[in-house]
């Protein structure tokens, strides 16, 4: 990693002095010149740079990264799954509420609970669901007693 870190460093300080003395020299018939200074200089440095680094080192510390990485990874499977159906069930909600639907949408582990306020609109909920819900199972709950 000490090796990375001393080529990152080489970089930045390489291009920060580049930068300013490009910024810093007047616009003149001499910026040809400047440029290839500019250019033999980074050139220069760089090879500086990467003559100095532990190469041997550097190889074997990115043979035991994969190995070392593999230890340290949490698991988010249980946190991508509930999150897939917060999704889900937000979407269901919406499209309901895009057709007019009064309704409370639940997540239920067999699938969408869907609790009707109006008794009269579980034909249209129903044709809502089965174009939205594909293979996910739903069950409509006639709710509330208006009409």
């Amino acid at each position: 990693m000490e090796t990375i870190r001393h080529v990152a460093l080489g970089c930045c300080v390489i291009s920060t002095i580049a930068g300013m003395i490009r910024v810093f020299w007047p616009k003149n018939g001499f910026s040809a010149v400047i440029n290839a200074v500019l250019v033999l200089y980074i050139v220069t440095a760089g090879l500086q740079m990467l003559r100095g680094a532990d190469w041997k080192q550097l190889t074997a510390e990115l043979y035991h990264m994969p190995a070392a990485a593999e230890k340290n990874v949490p698991d988010y499977t249980e946190y991508s799954r509930r999150l897939g159906r917060e999704v889900s069930e937000a979407a269901v909600r919406e499209a309901l509420q895009n057709a007019g639907i009064d309704c409370v949408v639940q997540l239920a582990d067999s699938g969408f609970q869907v609790e009707l306020v109006h008794a009269g609109d579980r034909a249209r909920v129903q044709a809502v669901l089965a174009a939205i819900c594909g293979q996910t199972p739903y069950k409509i709950i006639t709710g509330g007693e208006a009409p």
